[in-house]
C-alpha cells in the first residue's frame, strides 16, 4: 500500500511539472524539435516582444520578424499568422500599417513578418507574373520559418495562416497552392499569376478570403496578361473547394455613395470558407475604418478564427 501511495505521489508531481506547476518550472520547457534549425540562425531583440531573425536559405541571406504576445506561454498552443509585404515593401512597413499586434495580444497568436529578397534591386516574392526570372524559393523559405517556429514555440500546427498586401497576397495564394501547412489565407489587393494558377495543387480544402477594390489600377479587378481577374480567382477556389457556385451576398451602403459587397460561399468541402469582400471605390491599399469604413485587419482575423486545417473549428 505504501508503495502505491509513493508511486501516486510521484505521478502527481510529474503531472504538475509538465503543466507548469511546482514553482514556475514552465519557463524551462522547450519544444522538442522535429528538424534542425539552420546552423546560422540568429535572432536579436528588435522592439518590445519583437525579434529580428536571419538565416541563409538556399545560399541567400533571409530575414524575418516575430511578434510574440505577452500572453504567450508553453500552454498557449498558439496559432501562427504570416504577414507578407507588397512588392518593393518591407516587413517592418507592413508590421505597422497592418497593425495586427492588438488582435494578437487579445487572441494569443504569434505573428511572423518575412522580408522579401531582392530582384533587380527591389524586394519581392517569387510568384511568377512580373517576378518571372526570380530564382528564390519563397515557399520553401516560409516552410523553413515554420519549422524554426515549431522548434522554438508551442505552435498549433492546425492553425497556421497567411495574409499579405499586393505581392504578399499573391504569395499567400502561392502557399495555398503549394504548401500543405496552411489552414487559411487572405489576400488584400493581390491575385494569382498564370504561373501560380498553372501549378496550383492544394492537397486539402483550404479557406480563402479575398479583399479587393474595384478602382485598383495596380492589380486590376478584371485582370491582366500577368494576373488573373478576381472573378477567375474566386472561381478557381470555389471549384477546388467544391463550394456552391452562388454566394450569400450582403451589400453595405456607405454615406459617401460607395458600397462594400460581402460574398460568402456555402457548402464547401470540409466546411472551409470562401469569401470575397469588394469595395466599390477602393484602390490599391490596405483598408482601414478611417479610410474605407473597412478594416482588413479585423476582417482577416475574424475569418481565420473560424477555421483550422480541418475546416470549421467546432
Amino acid at each position: 500500500m505504501n508503495n502505491i501511495k509513493i508511486l501516486s505521489s510521484l505521478l502527481i508531481i510529474i503531472f504538475l511539472s509538465a503543466c507548469g506547476g511546482g514553482g514556475g518550472s514552465s519557463s524551462s520547457i522547450t519544444p522538442t524539435p522535429d528538424t534542425q534549425n539552420p546552423s546560422d540562425l540568429a535572432c536579436a531583440s528588435y522592439q518590445t516582444n519583437i525579434r529580428k531573425c536571419s538565416f541563409t536559405h538556399n545560399g541567400v541571406f533571409r530575414e524575418y520578424y516575430v511578434y510574440t504576445p505577452a500572453s504567450y506561454s508553453p500552454s498557449s498552443n498558439a496559432p501562427l499568422l504570416f504577414v507578407f509585404h507588397g512588392y518593393g515593401g518591407s516587413a517592418t512597413n507592413i508590421l505597422y500599417y497592418s497593425d495586427f499586434k492588438n488582435s494578437a495580444d487579445q487572441d494569443g497568436y504569434i505573428l511572423v513578418y518575412p522580408q522579401g529578397s531582392l530582384l533587380n534591386g527591389v524586394t519581392h516574392w517569387n510568384v511568377g507574373g512580373w517576378t518571372v526570372g526570380s530564382t528564390v524559393d519563397d515557399v520553401s523559405f516560409t516552410e523553413d520559418i515554420i519549422d524554426i517556429m515549431t522548434n522554438e514555440y508551442y505552435i498549433n500546427t492546425d492553425r497556421i495562416y497567411s495574409t499579405g498586401m499586393s505581392n504578399g497576397g499573391y504569395m499567400s495564394f502561392g502557399l495555398a497552392c503549394n504548401s500543405s501547412k496552411f489552414a487559411a489565407i487572405a489576400s488584400v489587393t493581390g491575385s494569382m499569376t498564370p504561373e501560380i494558377d498553372n501549378n496550383c495543387a492544394p492537397d486539402h480544402p483550404i479557406s480563402i478570403l479575398q479583399i479587393h477594390g474595384l478602382e485598383d489600377d495596380t492589380v486590376p479587378y478584371d485582370g491582366a496578361s500577368w494576373s488573373l481577374s478576381i472573378p477567375a480567382v474566386m472561381e478557381y477556389w470555389l471549384t477546388s473547394n467544391s463550394c456552391d457556385p452562388e454566394p450569400l451576398s450582403v451589400i453595405t451602403d456607405l454615406e459617401d455613395g460607395s458600397y462594400i459587397l460581402f460574398d460568402s460561399y456555402q457548402n464547401c468541402s470540409n466546411n472551409v470558407g470562401v469569401e470575397l469582400i469588394l469595395h466599390s471605390t477602393m484602390g490599391h491599399t490596405w483598408p482601414s475604418i478611417d479610410n474605407h469604413s473597412l478594416s482588413a485587419t479585423e476582417q482577416i482575423w475574424a475569418f481565420f478564427a473560424k477555421y483550422d486545417i480541418n475546416g470549421t473549428i467546432n
